[in-house]
């Protein structure tokens, strides 16, 4: 017994003190979300993301504390980060280009790790990928040149479209050279572009309701909270005005929208739970490079495309990495 309990002592000396710090200690975590509460979508990536952190080591209620505050809109995004701020968390989780910008004005000294945000360079959020510097690092989501492929992906499936209205937030940096790329793209393929600044719910309301009565028509809606927050009511304007759309995530897709690509944000969340656990251990955000996307989701909802008469050629489906029925 004594050789054993020498044995067990011996051990405990010799362990990691990396290890014997985190076992006394509780790391805070919060999270900036910039959906509501109640959307879907929100339960299933921070169930992902506190599983990552529960395997490297971290529990809740143990040693871990996580907290979330969701938030619609910049007042209260400002209001939330404010609050998460106070609780001195050793790292930020945050959400969005539009979340990111405001914890940039905001001068936030904490750690952070960014999530599903487009062009962070070009945003001015990190000096470069390799080496970000600074306090912030993440996991890009889209580069600019995304929106080309968006229009691409949406001709291949309603190969008569002849004009597109580009759904975006123009106080978004990324967003405005997002749109830049489907102009660009647009020209060879013999496609006008009109692009239709959206903030809020009456400038959407004001821009879906300029796609009744249009022919040969599409709709490409770029990536950002407010797209996201109302996707039912764009997906619905869409099937009510029979315009083909495409969209910058899967779940548009589930939720009856006819074709979506981009990163499976579920995924990114686990990714950036590594991050997190990396950062708790004493690395240092800056010193992280951002990750850009390695793989991109097609999903096609194949009942939307028969509702609009499009006959979806063999070949995407079999590109598709989801093809609802």
């Amino acid at each position: 017994m004594r050789r054993r309990d020498a044995l067990s002592g011996l051990l405990i000396a010799c362990a990691a003190p990396g290890a014997l710090a985190q076992a006394a200690r509780t790391a805070t975590v919060g999270l900036l979300i910039p959906t509501p509460e109640t959307d879907p979508e929100n339960p299933p990536r921070l169930a992902a993301f506190a599983a990552v952190l529960e395997k490297a080591g971290w529990r809740r209620g143990a040693n871990l504390r996580i907290e979330v505050r969701h938030a619609v809109g910049d007042e209260q995004l400002r209001a939330r980060l404010r609050e998460l701020v106070a609780l001195e968390p050793a790292v930020l989780l945050v959400q969005s280009n539009q979340a990111l910008a405001i914890a940039r004005d905001e001068k936030v000294a904490t750690p952070i790790v960014f999530v599903a945000v487009a062009d962070p360079v070009g945003s001015g959020f990190v000096a470069n990928l390799a080496r970000p510097g600074g306090n912030v690092t993440g996991f890009a989501n889209f580069g600019t040149e995304t929106g080309g492929k968006w229009l691409q992906v949406l001709r291949q499936i309603a190969p008569r479209t002849r004009s597109v209205t580009v759904l975006l937030n123009p106080t978004i940096a990324a967003n405005r050279q997002l749109a830049s790329s489907v102009e660009t793209a647009a020209g060879p393929l013999g496609i006008a572009v009109t692009t239709a600044a959206v903030t809020d719910n009456v400038s959407l309301e004001q821009a879906l309701a300029g796609l009744a009565g249009k022919r040969d028509w599409g709709l490409v809606v770029l990536p950002n909270p407010t797209n996201s927050q109302h996707r039912k009511q764009i997906i619905g304007a869409a099937a009510r005005h029979r315009v083909p759309a495409v969209y910058p995530f899967s779940f548009f897709a589930r939720d009856g929208g006819l074709v979506a690509y981009g990163v499976d944000v579920k995924a990114v969340f686990e990714s950036a739970a590594g991050y997190v656990d990396r950062i708790l251990r004493g690395a240092r955000a800056g010193e992280l490079p951002v990750q850009q996307p390695t793989k991109y989701e097609l999903a096609i909802n194949m009942a939307t495309a028969r509702a609009l008469g499009l006959d979806v050629p063999v070949a995407q489906r079999a590109l598709a990495d989801e093809v609802i029925e």
